[in-house]
């Protein structure tokens, strides 16, 4: 049976990759109410099918719902009919920037954190010679953590003698929120630039910085941390008495390489750790997902208190720096890197995280030596 759409517009006149998303999920979708079942979102607006039938083209509500999802995923992860309604929600908030139909002004706090990692303060690319390889930690591990991402990086040094390192924004922020226009010239630049300069392998902190990478840089070989982490031998964390918990950030629910890593890593320590009834692929966002929290803050947050109550009171460990800031205001957590490289993790917070920012840069500047540098 041919979709069925209520539109204002001829069909036709949807952008080609909205429309190839809601004939999909429309002819697609079976209605079988499992997504449902599982995110608050869904269960609020109906199934995916529903949406995507009655999509109004210049409706202002429609374009909203859009960003009341937190594009996190699970909804895919739990399609018997392996369709992808996140993709169709961010085709949605696309098509709401490109006719004007949404303001993102309401999202300022977050795009101006974006536009100070991708200025000519914050940056910062050091390539030594015969650099083909670089560790990018992102902006959350370099500002909540700016002393252990240097650990990080030293031990990174140990086997990758010629690894660079290089502070900026992936802006997934921006790629999000649906401006695709901005996205794409800035990721393409950095991409570009990084590829003129023979970079051919990219080590990540960030899995938000990762999904980025692996989407829309597939020119580079992508990996976490992590996974070379895994294979060094870090002392025992006696702190840790008692089983944690880990919290898989949604951005890397099909990342099975990581997941294994963190957990490799927290048995390497010495630590028991017991899973939740969502993890791994079907993972619970924690509540910063999409920037529903700018719209929608109590449904943002019920995501984290889902989550606090999977827990049970168990500490929570993550892999993602803002997983770890949302979630640590409803459960006691922490990231990995902070039961590694410290018995005594001090977070920095904004606007401390700017401050902590400019210092690795301007420690990176002074002690180490490269051949190519840029801001």
């Amino acid at each position: 049976m041919a979709p069925h759409y209520q539109s204002k517009l001829p069909l036709e006149e949807l952008r080609p990759a909205l429309n190839e998303q809601l004939t999909q999920i429309s002819t697609k979708c079976i209605q079988c109410q499992i997504c449902v079942s599982e995110c608050r979102f869904l269960a609020s607006h109906g199934t995916p099918k529903k949406i995507a039938d009655s999509y109004l083209v210049g409706e202002k509500q429609v374009y909203g719902m859009a960003y009341n999802c937190s594009l996190c995923g699970l909804c895919d992860a739990v399609c018997a009919e392996d369709i992808s309604p996140s993709s169709m929600f961010l085709e949605m908030r696309r098509e709401a920037v490109v006719n004007n139909e949404t303001d993102l002004s309401e999202f300022n706090g977050l795009r101006n954190y974006e536009k100070k990692g991708t200025s000519t303060r914050f940056s910062w690319y050091a390539l030594p010679k015969e650099c083909d390889t670089i560790f990018f930690p992102g902006c959350g591990l370099s500002g909540t953590r700016s002393e252990l991402t240097l650990k990080v990086f030293e031990q990174l040094q140990e086997t990758i003698p010629h690894i660079g390192i290089v502070l900026d924004c992936c802006t997934k922020p921006s790629h999000d929120l649906g401006d695709e226009e901005y996205f794409n010239a800035m990721f393409g630049e950095l991409k570009r630039y990084l590829l003129i300069r023979g970079v051919k392998t990219v080590l990540l902190a960030c899995p938000n910085c990762l999904k980025v990478f692996s989407d829309y840089a597939e020119e580079f070989q992508v990996r976490t941390i992590y996974e070379d982490l895994s294979r060094v031998d870090f002392c025992a964390n006696k702190k840790i008495n008692g089983p944690v918990t880990v919290h898989d950030p949604c951005t890397a629910r099909f990342d099975l390489s990581a997941q294994n890593a963190v957990r490799n890593l927290l048995q390497k320590q010495g630590v028991v750790f017991e899973e939740q009834p969502h993890c791994r692929n079907k993972t619970l966002c924690c509540g910063e997902g999409g920037a529903v929290g700018f719209l929608t803050p109590e449904l943002a947050s019920s995501w984290g208190e889902k989550r606090a109550e999977e827990a049970n009171g168990r500490p929570i460990v993550s892999y993602c720096t803002g997983c770890t800031q949302t979630l640590g205001g409803v459960a006691d957590t922490s990231h990995i890197v902070d039961l590694l490289f410290s018995d005594d993790a001090k977070v920095a917070k904004p606007p401390l995280t700017y401050f902590k920012r400019l210092k690795l840069k301007k420690y990176l500047q002074n002690n180490f030596q490269t051949a190519v540098t840029r801001e």
